[in-house]
């Protein structure tokens, strides 16, 4: 076959049935053959024409080699410059080619132009796109087996080809002007060539695969001199370079016709003596009639044109060249922008301020409006707006480059400003001018005096700042969507592997909140540690532990987010990455508030050790409420003080305050009493100041640096970016982060305390807020305390691990509340206080053995310590006998219940909370030793007793109301029965929620009183219960078991043995399990 490839030139090895519709050409590289190059040694197989057509003829694709003297140069002094020298080398040739094919313009040279308009995407093989390391490539050339190059070209195209070669770098800066319009694949080697001085990689992967954007990169599991070739489609790395092609091969042909469209009227208009057109910059995804036009873009690019029939005006485009190349997604922003403009508008000219948190992408997706839309414009102009003087700077840059005189010196800034205002006036066409980067109005607060008076003009500011609303409409843009940010992410990856790990990335998306800066960074830190597509789940956990470290990575070469964002001059080339913008906002801020500066750092810090979804102003006014005019520790603390002394209210406003005015403060609707005590002792200046408590809120959230503030009944709330978060936390050192977790646990515990007293009056909502929080604090705890210094682990916190254990009991969280007292209580001192409530969780949990081991643990405690009749004695005593009678000690239980009742009335009174539980409980140790009579008339006694000195729906109340319901059901008095436990059932969804462990318990009961009235409805019940119980406490929890055990029961009671037998079966199996994992 070998004989029927042309040596030079061009081959066709295939030609699809009917018109082809794409050309693949394949172009070999040094020392390489058009056959050779691509034939593999063992087999002999030549892949372009006996593997790739079947995947490439449905696309039409027509396949071709190309061949060309690469064995041979002239001598060094026949050389006329390194280029020519470099031409030998495939990836280089083709680079060379479409660079000198871009620039071609005129109509005599249509046919080389061509090249480049008809060139889709590009595939390199191990091309030095960076260079080589000499030693290795003179080593490897002089073993190759075909023809070496001869006297001294060799030294002088291995000169050319090294790394950091002048000629190499020109070539490559010429060639990214143009690489957006092409799809670019790079492949490395992965295996090491055999060099004189050992295994080697000959073009490592920085080289052949450099880290650019919006290039694909593999590697090829060969080395370098196989690399090429194929024996079967089997063969490691095929799949890859067959799969790219096919899928070029498929995607070209629309983009290219549309090119060509745009193309021809630019020839026409050449002809015709219209524009003088350099290379498009074009859009694949955008239509024909909005395609971008084909000006030459640059700093200054201004084209002059001269018409002998009619004048055409000077197009300008003064745009930065640092877009990123991996722009992805943002198609509805980008219309919603083009739809702004086209609208109609009583404002001239028509200003559009598209505002964002930093990093999310503002400029970008300006630059990619500018690069779509530009051919609208006869003028697109680009303001550096981060200062007035800097914008002065871009000014002058326009009117040199607009002006008709080009060497126009120009007196002043005020003479600039006129010049350009006046010269985009007198257009008739339409402009565009973006000020990038408005995030100090306050210095730079005449930004209206720069804004021509033009119906025709558009205007965008980019900013981080809210409050821009009276300089025209605002636009916010949000986080990236989970497609657009996996395609951000993956950008290196193959279609195959990004479908294989979606979850995994878009859990990464969401990780990042959507922020494109972030997620670019990500994906750059990813490539960067070669992270493979299988290990991508890794990536979460690497970045809990190193947020700091990835957060600020940028790759050391070609990373576009630099010079847009930075301050002045000196700092032009400093990479800017997802934290360094935000402490430009920061700084900002503390500049506009000097004299709060440290308490705004600290309560902004404060708050990221909280859930950062919604923070509420409540936690911070309630835990001012509890110490303000207490002389506690917490604000003892300077930085305490610091907060209490901002958010207090000023002497002005406290000498207008009345009695009312500072009640309200207080009032948060139907739970305004819950927890602030009496304020009325207070001084009016020592009170908490709710407005300005939103003033600062309104001055961050105009920096971007909080989301989402809202005000409502209950006060104002804000919410943080994920990443703004790990920013705020990771400022400081460990010491600082400790400081912070454990001033975070305080102010959740003067909530928590509020919760836990009036739980009953506490929606559900504001619960789980506060339980989000606490497991927020709790995460914190763990990843950035010393182990030591956990919660609950010194006797310091041991109150504070009380309370919060208390909220997650009350939310049925009891293996979280099980941990934290088993913390406190690893101290065989602690108080008998936490020893009880561990019984409690422990109880709860149907773990009773270890109720009557921990008695043990702490009975001498007891003895020594406090007599027989102390409350807290007697409150340990009542849960012992709680866990003995479920153990089926009954009257060892009984007998002991009785003993602490009687004390219990003699010492707190009948109608104290305590006695009232241990009255509960007796009448269910009676109920369930089937004295059913003395059972009911406890309970009923009980019941009198609550609903006299407890409030309405009070906890005890609804348990003592379930123990009689259950004693009405075992006498057959089951209507009554069910009356009281749907009741108590609506109640418990209303106060606890539905997946409440008690509000399935008392569903559970009330299913148990259906089944002898009511079969189907109470299995329907039993269903649900199991089902809710799986989720919420596990599948193998003994209430589960037990709730699985009384369906099958009923089931079979039915006649539906099969269904029974089927769940008997289950509830075997998790016991096996259990017992199984007790062994071990």
């Amino acid at each position: 076959m070998e004989r029927s490839i042309n040596r030079f030139g061009l081959t066709e090895v295939f030609k699809p049935a009917g018109v082809s519709k794409v050309d693949i050409v394949f172009v070999h590289g040094i020392n390489g053959h058009p056959f050779r190059t691509w034939t593999s040694e063992k087999d002999r197989t030549f892949w372009p024409a006996q593997l790739l057509p079947r995947f490439v003829e449905e696309a039409k694709a027509r396949i071709l080699v190309y061949g060309y003297d690469a064995d041979t140069v002239s001598p060094v002094k026949e050389i006329a410059s390194s280029d020519t020298a470099l031409d030998r080398d495939g990836g280089i040739v083709v680079k060379r080619a479409l660079i000198h094919s871009s620039g071609k313009k005129g109509k005599h040279t249509v046919h080389l132009r061509s090249i480049a308009v008809s060139t889709y995407g590009i595939l390199f093989l191990g091309t030095p796109h960076l260079g080589y390391d000499r030693t290795k490539w003179a080593s490897w050339s002089d073993d190759v087996s075909c023809t070496t190059l001869k006297n001294g070209s060799q030294a002088r195209l291995l000169e050319a080809l090294e790394t950091n070669s002048e000629t190499l770098q020109n070539i490559e800066r010429q060639f990214v002007e143009l690489a957006s319009d092409f799809h670019i694949f790079y492949f490395h080697e992965t295996k090491l060539t055999w060099l004189d001085n050992g295994w080697r990689y000959l073009v490592n992967e920085g080289s052949a695969a450099p880290v650019i954007q919006d290039v694909e990169r593999a590697g090829i599991q060969q080395d370098h001199s196989h690399m090429c070739t194929f024996d079967n489609i089997d063969t490691p790395g095929f799949d890859l370079v067959a799969e790219a092609i096919e899928r070029y091969a498929t995607d070209a042909p629309e983009p290219i016709q549309r090119r060509w469209v745009i193309e021809t009227d630019q020839q026409h208009l050449s002809l015709l003596g219209g524009i003088t057109s350099g290379v498009a910059r074009h859009a694949t995804s955008k239509p024909a009639a909005q395609a971008s036009d084909t000006l030459p873009t640059g700093d200054h690019a201004a084209i002059d044109t001269t018409n002998s029939t009619k004048p055409q005006p000077k197009k300008h485009y003064l745009v930065p060249w640092d877009c990123v190349k991996n722009f992805v997604g943002r198609e509805a922003q980008l219309e919603k922008i083009a739809t702004c403009f086209r609208g109609a508008s009583t404002q001239q000219p028509r200003v559009l301020i598209l505002y964002a948190l930093g990093g999310q992408g503002k400029s970008q997706i300006v630059l990619e409006y500018c690069r779509l839309w530009r051919k609208d414009y006869q003028g697109v102009f680009w303001v550096n707006a981060s200062s007035r003087s800097l914008a002065l700077q871009s000014y002058t840059r326009i009117a040199t480059a607009s002006s008709s005189q080009p060497q126009a010196k120009f007196e002043d800034g005020e003479q600039i400003i006129e010049t350009v205002k006046t010269l985009l006036e007198d257009w008739n066409e339409s402009w565009l001018l973006i000020f990038d980067n408005y995030d100090k109005p306050d210095e730079f607060c005449d930004i209206r005096r720069f804004l021509p008076r033009d119906e025709h003009g558009h205007v965008i500011i980019t900013s981080r700042r809210r409050d821009l609303d009276r300089l025209g409409d605002l636009m916010e843009l949000g986080a990236l969507s989970p497609n657009e940010g996996v395609n951000l992410l993956l950008r290196g990856y193959s279609r195959q592997e990004i479908a294989g790990n979606l979850k995994t990335a878009k859990e990464i998306i969401s990780r990042l909140g959507g922020l494109a800066l972030a997620i670019d960074q990500a994906g750059a830190y990813i490539a960067h540690r070669r992270v493979p597509p299988h290990q991508l789940h890794g990536f979460l956990e690497t970045y809990e532990t190193q947020r700091k470290e990835i957060m600020s990575y940028t790759p050391s070469h070609f990373w576009e987010y630099g010079s847009m964002q930075t301050l002045g001059k000196d700092d032009r080339t400093k990479a800017i990455n997802a934290f360094t913008t935000w402490e430009i906002s920061m700084k900002q801020l503390i500049k506009d508030n000097p004299r709060q500066k440290d308490a705004i750092v600290r309560f902004l810090r404060l708050s990221a050790y909280f859930n950062p979804a919604r923070i509420e102003e409540s936690l911070f006014r309630n835990h001012w409420a509890k110490f303000q005019s207490r002389n506690d520790v917490p604000l003892k603390r300077a930085q305490s003080r610091q907060i209490r002394n901002f958010f207090k209210r000023k002497e002005s406003q406290a000498s207008n305050a009345n009695d009312t005015r500072a009640s309200s403060l207080y009032t948060t609707g139907t739970n305004s009493d819950l927890g602030q005590g009496d304020l009325s002792h207070q001084k009016p200046e020592d009170q908490w100041d709710p407005d300005r408590f939103w003033d600062l809120l309104t001055k961050i959230h105009n920096l971007s640096l909080v989301q989402n503030i809202e005000k409502d009944t209950q006060g104002a709330s804000f919410s943080l970016h994920p990443l703004v978060r790990d920013w705020l936390q990771h400022r400081g050192q460990l010491i600082d982060h400790q400081q912070y977790v454990a001033e975070g646990f305080g102010i959740l515990r003067s909530t928590a305390s509020i919760h836990l007293q009036y739980h009953t009056r506490i929606s559900i909502d504001q619960r789980a807020a506060l339980l989000s929080h606490i497991d927020a604090c709790m995460l914190n705890d763990e990843h950035l305390s010393e182990p030591h210094k956990h919660l609950g682990n010194e006797e310091t916190s041991y109150d504070t691990a009380d309370v919060l254990a208390g909220v997650y009991y009350q939310h049925g969280r009891y293996d979280s509340a099980e941990n934290l007292m088993i913390r406190i209580t690893k101290n065989e001192n602690a108080h008998i206080i936490y020893f009880t409530k561990l019984s409690q969780v422990l109880t709860t949990q149907v773990k009773h053995e270890q109720v009557v081991e921990l008695s043990h643990r702490c009975q001498q405690y007891r003895e020594n310590t406090l007599n027989e009749r102390h409350p807290d004695r007697l409150a340990f005593t009542s849960v012992l006998s709680s866990a003995l009678l479920n153990l089926g000690r009954y009257d060892e239980a009984e007998s002991l219940q009785w003993k602490t009742l009687r004390l219990q009335q003699e010492v707190l009174g009948q109608s104290h909370g305590n006695t009232l539980e241990s009255m509960s409980d007796l009448a269910y140790s009676l109920y369930r030793q089937t004295k059913f009579e003395e059972s009911e008339a406890l309970a009923r006694e009980a019941l009198q007793l609550c609903e006299s000195n407890l409030p309405k729906n009070d906890e005890t109340t609804l348990r003592i109301m379930e123990v009689l319901a259950l004693v009405l059901r075992s006498q057959s008095r089951f209507d009554e029965a069910e009356v009281i436990q749907r009741r108590l059932v609506v109640e418990w969804q209303q106060s606890l929620g539905i997946e409440h462990p008690v509000t399935l318990i008392g569903m559970h009961n009330l299913a148990w009183i259906l089944e002898s009235t009511k079969k189907d409805e109470a299995a329907e019940l039993y269903r649900h219960v199991v089902q809710r119980k799986k989720k919420v406490l596990r599948k193998g929890h003994p209430n589960t078991l037990n709730s699985m055990g009384s369906l099958a029961d009923l089931l079979r009671e039915s006649g539906r043995d099969e269904e029974a037998d089927e769940i008997k079966r289950e509830i075997a199996d998790f016991k096996r399990a259990a017992e199984g994992v007790a062994e071990n």
